[in-house]
């Protein structure tokens, strides 16, 4: 009787395990909207994801919740605002002095000591918490630490194999070490000085397939970040000079065909039916025209947002809207949705389909999309806001779209900060471009009551937001990543550099 008991327990918990959905999030670097194939790109060829969004869901107006690498990434990983957990700099370095420095759109560096705070939950946590394998490969970028306290094994991950920074080449090692690659919190070697940068997104493939092949029996959270679409950009030897898009195009169509082996495999192991995978871009295009340089950050380094006005570091469109497909074979119907959504809506919507219950007490800025995914129906916002930086610049109102400051449109290339009273209001359908406002009641008649409400809505949402401790702030040479291949440096804390990358 005993031996039945548990015989009918063990079964029980196998159906449980695989009751469970798996998750796949693929979140690339830097690309625009205008990159990939379906989405209209003349001369990159995506045909894994091309597949994937005729066979899953294409939206066509989902936003990144800022324009830039780190507050990004720690948006989708919490579902909340990046400036409701610290992911912002308002003081930077002017010489030998910190000013302040709001709306400013930067992230975290080498030597920063903020990161994802312990009062913040996170997605691999939640799921950990509920039995899920969690795993990231690849960039991480949301906090090292003086003590590697802010590392992704320290955050809910149960695996991390991949570099805690974007992979930036040092000019002088003595002062900035080459960043890491890294297996949790142990550093495996340097990028390009010990390891050939062109081998590093088929190394991030084989683990991703090799974590997929060791957790087949039970619930698992795999989250792909390849970044050899960030600047400078990389890809592998058999896709070299394959592009006509050059370098770029090299590097995004090798990222599309590590896309389509994770796929092939969850076929291949009966996954595919219980996987939820999703496919998106941290932030916009970084549009480098105009920059004096033919090689880390060259003109051809970067992306395009296509049909969109702008691109990283712009709450612009092209800074701001995401490429993306949510695919799930026999749960996803084919389609594309125009409903407003966000990076920030992953957070509830995985929780609510691995049936994890947030905390009441627990703040979210992200909404669940699950009548999205499985209905094609309406989107849960009302509005959408804009942050960048400490600074509210835009808010989104279904098509319309207010601007209440704005940056130039090309990454560091155009200056200016403007502020606009009233907003420029965009239909950002009818204009996706954003080139004419729509300029009172001869071009809407409902002008008036759009910018109103709009208005109104960014006056309670900046009342009601309770911005946390900047993280972006402070900076150490001695917290970089030196050991063991470098003697660290003295102690020397200062303020952050104000860029962004």
């Amino acid at each position: 009787m005993k031996e039945l008991n548990l015989l009918l327990f063990l079964c029980f918990y196998c159906t449980l395990a695989y009751s469970l959905p798996n998750f796949v999030v693929i979140l690339t670097d830097d690309m625009g909207y205008g990159d990939i194939g379906i989405y209209g790109s003349p001369s990159i060829k995506t045909p894994r994801l091309d597949d994937m969004a005729r066979n899953g869901l294409k939206f066509d107006h989902l936003y990144t919740a800022q324009p830039i690498c780190t507050p990004s990434r720690g948006a989708l990983f919490t579902g909340r605002q990046p400036v409701r957990i610290g992911m912002y700099q308002n003081i930077q370095t002017d010489g030998d002095r910190c000013v302040d420095a709001h709306g400013l759109s930067s992230v975290l560096w080498w030597d920063s000591l903020g990161g994802l705070q312990n009062d913040t939950l996170t997605l691999p946590q939640l799921l950990k918490n509920a039995g899920y394998h969690t795993s990231l490969v690849g960039k991480w970028h949301v906090g090292i630490g003086k003590n590697y306290e802010y590392l992704p094994l320290q955050k809910g991950f149960d695996e991390f194999f991949g570099t805690p920074l974007w992979h930036m080449q040092a000019e002088n090692q003595s002062q900035i070490p080459d960043v890491p690659l890294m297996e949790g919190n142990k550093i495996l070697g340097r990028l390009y000085a010990d390891i050939d940068i062109s081998t590093v997104t088929e190394m991030y493939l084989n683990r991703s397939i090799q974590i997929i092949n060791q957790n087949k029996n039970q619930p698992f959270f795999l989250y792909y970040a390849p970044d050899g679409t960030h600047a400078p950009t990389y890809a592998g030897k058999n896709f070299q000079g394959k592009s006509a898009r050059g370098a770029y195009g090299d590097a995004v169509e090798e990222m599309d065909y590590t896309v389509g082996q994770i796929l092939d495999l969850l076929k291949q192991l009966n996954l595919d039916d219980n996987t939820f995978v999703f496919w998106s871009s941290d932030n916009g295009p970084a549009l480098y025209q105009g920059v004096e340089s033919d090689t880390m950050y060259g003109k051809l380094q970067g992306g395009s947002a296509g049909p969109l006005f702008g691109g990283k570091g712009t709450t612009w469109e092209g800074g701001i809207r995401m490429p993306a497909i949510a695919y799930w074979p026999g749960k996803i119907q084919p389609g594309v949705t125009v409903e407003m959504a966000s990076l920030l809506d992953l957070f509830p919507t995985i929780l609510e389909l691995a049936n994890v219950t947030v905390p009441s007490n627990y703040v979210l800025d992200g909404e669940s999309m699950t009548d999205i995914l499985f209905n094609q129906g309406p989107s849960k916002h009302e509005f959408l806001y804009h942050w960048r930086g400490d600074t509210l610049y835009a808010v989104s109102w279904g098509f319309y779209k207010a601007h209440f400051w704005t940056q130039g449109g090309k990454m560091y290339t155009i200056p200016g900060i403007e502020k606009h009273d009233p907003p420029l209001l965009f239909n950002v359908m009818h204009d996706p471009s954003e080139q004419f406002p729509i300029n009172g009641t001869k071009d809407d008649p409902n002008y008036k009551q759009i910018i109103q409400t709009i208005t109104n809505a960014a006056q309670n949402e900046i009342k009601s937001m309770v911005l946390a401790t900047p993280q972006f702030n402070n900076c150490d040479p001695a917290a970089g990543m030196w050991s063991p291949d470098f003697p660290t440096p003295p102690n020397k804390p200062n303020c952050c550099f104000g860029g962004g990358n």
